[in-house]
């Protein structure tokens, strides 16, 4: 309870693992009679995995057993993986995608919404057939036009926006490339409150 563990290795030694306590064990043990031991707790059947073994293939035994534990390249016991775990990481790899995306969004509904396809076209110096196609230099160019700022009646800075603008280009770019390391929280939570302040502008749009 102090260390918010929800199992526990049992081992005799790092390469002889006994078998897992967990709050369900102990439940089951508790039920069958109050003054059971330690011992009565353990559960034998758990799933270990080598350290190297691909993700995915490991996905259905987190799913039915909500953790496996991890052997090393020695064999010894290292750590544990949980469902939580995958979730989290997941969470750590998805969600700049997500507000990306978010932003895409926002943007083209607001462009949209304030202009019409020709005059995004002459802002943009190229063709645009729709405004999904736009991409986030785009925005910028369109953004960057006074005339067209002016139209949006927003009460921000406008250099600042685009300036903010360019940097969440460079951003994405470096996100897109699907780096293995996390994407840095400082990212996270700058893409969050852009995403914040188009929302608070777009019903003024």
């Amino acid at each position: 309870m102090l260390n918010d563990f929800s199992q526990l290795a049992v081992l005799s030694g790092p390469h002889n693992l006994r078998g897992a306590v967990t709050w369900r064990s102990i439940a089951q043990a508790m039920h069958e009679r109050p003054d059971r031991r330690f011992t009565d707790a353990i559960d034998p059947h758990v799933e270990v995995v080598a350290y190297d073994r691909d993700l995915f293939e490991v996905l259905p035994v987190l799913q039915r057993r909500d953790f496996v534990f991890v052997r090393d390249q020695s064999r010894a016991v290292m750590g544990i993986v949980t469902t939580a775990d995958v979730v989290h990481r997941y969470g750590e790899m998805a969600t700049p995608y997500f507000q990306l995306g978010e932003m895409d969004q926002t943007l083209r509904w607001i462009l949209r919404r304030a202009f019409d396809v020709d005059t995004v076209q002459t802002l943009c110096k190229k063709v645009v057939t729709s405004f999904d196609k736009l991409t986030i230099g785009d925005y910028q160019r369109v953004l960057e036009n006074k005339a067209a700022w002016q139209r949006l009646g927003w009460r921000i800075d406008r250099a600042a926006f685009i300036a903010r603008l360019e940097e969440i280009r460079h951003l994405r770019n470096k996100i897109m490339h699907f780096h293995s390391d996390p994407v840095p929280q400082d990212t996270v939570d700058k893409l969050q409150r852009f995403n914040e302040l188009l929302h608070r502008y777009r019903g003024s749009a």
